[in-house]
């Protein structure tokens, strides 16, 4: 009888089913042409030229790649075909004058929206440089999106005019797209405290800028940008980029010298995490960072003390450090690590003096960590110093595994001192691409320095919304695995922190995926259970649909199982392009 058993187990093909990793690989980007100090002619007006500032984006490729930038509105397009795989591509300077000029200037809605398309996933990244003026992003695909984001700035100074402090949103869907924003400090055209409502179309651009005084201006930290239903539209997926034309960052922290741009995009509200893990940039190890709570009364601690003073009621200054650290939460935090300004705070150690400016880099939080990453280290404008800080658990082969461009780095991994299940390394680069890969998640920075210069960017992540995901439930089963029989039906689910009274539809369309029939439930909607993650409930919904997996082929298959809409909007979810691989079991 044990013998048959075993028998039987071994000639049925389990199907197992998960959903997708969103990374910042993907296929699909959009970005904006941010303010820089350069942009502008001596009354503030921009430079019809262009000014001297250049921006250009970078792709990292793993296969032969055809990628097209465009800026839809404008008519715009520029095909790179054939890209070799393995590199980093640069694109030429985007346009900055005439009918094509993509630049974000001045406070408004634009028709500048700068849209990336490949055949093949990449990784890009937007820099905006010249002379001792260079800042670089990360860019999040588009299927990573939110509709809830948050601004993180600084107190805005600078030696030159028209360094404004910014922020701006892309949107990135068809049809109309209507955001609210409320800012935190007067801007060009808004007014602190009051909500705005503007509508968007694909690849228009809200920007925003704040109000400055001679080289000083106000700082937009906390700045709330949401998409919202209006009319027939429901709420969409939208990009938001935070930034500075030119700032400084000294200690005190408006205590004047050298000062940079930067630009950064932010992570979605539903991407930010509870555990974040700090490592120093090298040469420049005096960072600032900011703890930005979704939730006022989140209990947050540095380095096991509980965090007092909050600043209106949106986030945490920790003052200038050069140790590690680890910041922990009860509820969903964000967390900005700021480069301070060259030759203060007790920078320059182990580069030149004169090496380093100010420079903004969003943290992944250790939930969201990636296992290979191909980054860029640019040479523009003047940048001669480049390096990469990673982070890393310590369990298994992690650490072994490790690879730089193939080979076990030159620097070692040292035991972080926050956090013992954890190391980090600190490691010097050539200029060019590089690849960082282990056989376990990590998270990792790349950053440079020139002369009074410096770029640096979150180097690669996942931007996973951690409370909401999808499941199958094989009714057949008594495990707790969310595993089924091929041809065996199976139901699939969302679980999400959206209670059911706040909710009134969800609709999963399929797009014709294996057959499988659209799923409907209207209002009344009632969960099938609930429970914690940390301190968060979430329920669970079944869809009323049974499916079943009835391959035919070659194993494994992959699917695209299409988007799911959760709506009342200010409650809604969309879980759009979920990947679900069936892998055979035997």
């Amino acid at each position: 009888m044990r013998k048959n058993l075993l028998l039987l187990i071994t000639l049925i093909i389990s199907v197992t089913a998960f959903s997708q990793d969103f990374s910042n690989k993907g296929k699909d980007f959009w970005v904006g042409y941010g303010s820089h100090c350069d942009m502008y002619n001596g009354n503030g007006t921009l430079n019809a030229t262009g000014g001297a500032q250049e921006m250009v984006l970078y792709f990292a490729t793993e296969a032969i790649t055809t990628v097209t930038v465009s800026i839809p509105a404008l008519g715009y397009t520029q095909t790179y075909s054939n890209i070799a795989a393995n590199t980093i591509f640069e694109t030429p300077a985007l346009p900055k004058s005439g009918t094509n000029d993509a630049r974000l200037g001045t406070e408004g809605t634009f028709n500048k929206g700068i849209h990336i398309t490949s055949d093949k996933p990449v990784v890009a990244y937007a820099h905006i440089y010249n002379g001792s003026r260079s800042g670089a992003t990360l860019l999040f695909p588009t299927n990573t999106l939110g509709k809830e984001y948050y601004s993180l700035n600084m107190s805005q100074n600078s030696q030159q005019a028209y360094s404004y402090c910014y922020f701006f949103a892309v949107a990135t869907d068809t049809g109309t797209t209507t955001i609210q924003v409320t800012p935190t400090a007067n801007t060009q055209t808004m007014t602190a405290g009051q909500t705005y409502t503007y509508n968007l179309t694909q690849g228009q651009v809200f920007n925003a800028l704040g109000s400055i005084t001679g080289n000083s201006g106000v700082d937009l930290t906390g700045t709330k940008i949401i998409s919202i239903a209006s009319g027939t539209s429901n709420c969409k997926p939208i990009a938001v980029f935070s930034g500075s034309g030119k700032i400084n960052l000294n200690c005190p922290v408006n205590g004047g010298g050298s000062a940079d741009n930067y630009i950064v995009q932010s992570f979605p509200k539903t991407a930010w995490g509870k555990n974040y893990l700090t490592v120093p940039t090298y040469g420049m190890p005096y960072n600032y960072f900011r703890i930005a709570v979704s939730d006022p009364t989140a209990i947050v601690k540095l380095n096991g003390v509980t965090l007092t003073g909050i600043i209106n009621n949106f986030y945490y200054q920790v003052s200038a450090t050069n140790q590690p650290n680890y910041i922990q939460s009860d509820k969903p935090i964000m967390v900005a690590q700021y480069i301070t300004t060259s030759g203060a705070c007790g920078n320059n150690v182990g580069i030149p003096a004169g090496e380093g400016d100010p420079e903004v880099i969003y943290l992944s939080s250790i939930e969201q960590n990636i296992s290979k990453v191909l980054l860029y280290a640019t040479p523009h404008f003047a940048i001669n110093e480049h390096f990469i800080s990673v982070l890393i658990p310590n369990g298994g082969t992690a650490i072994s595994s490790f690879r730089l461009d193939g080979a076990v780095p030159s620097n070692s991994f040292v035991v972080h001192p926050q956090n013992s299940n954890y190391s980090y390394l600190q490691q010097p680069v050539t200029v060019g691409t590089h690849t960082l890969q282990s056989d376990s998640g990590f998270n990792a920075s790349a950053y440079g320095y020139g002369s009074v210069e410096s770029y640096g960017y979150n180097a690669g992540t996942n931007i996973k919304d951690l409370l909401t995901f999808i499941t199958p439930i094989n009714p057949l089963s008594i495990s707790t695995n969310v595993t089924a029989c091929t041809g065996t039906a199976f139901y699939f689910s969302v679980t999400m922190p959206k209670h059911p009274d706040s909710l009134t539809y969800l609709i999963w369309d399929y797009h014709g995926a294996m057959g499988f029939t659209n799923d409907t439930l209207h209002a009344p909607l009632i969960s099938d259970s609930t429970y914690f993650i940390g301190n968060t409930q979430v329920w669970r919904y079944k869809l009323p649909n049974l499916h079943a997996y009835s391959p035919a082929g070659v194993y494994p298959i992959t699917i695209t199982a299409g988007t799911l809409t959760i709506e009342g909007c200010g409650n809604s979810v969309i879980i759009d392009r979920q990947l679900f691989v069936f892998d055979p079991m035997f």
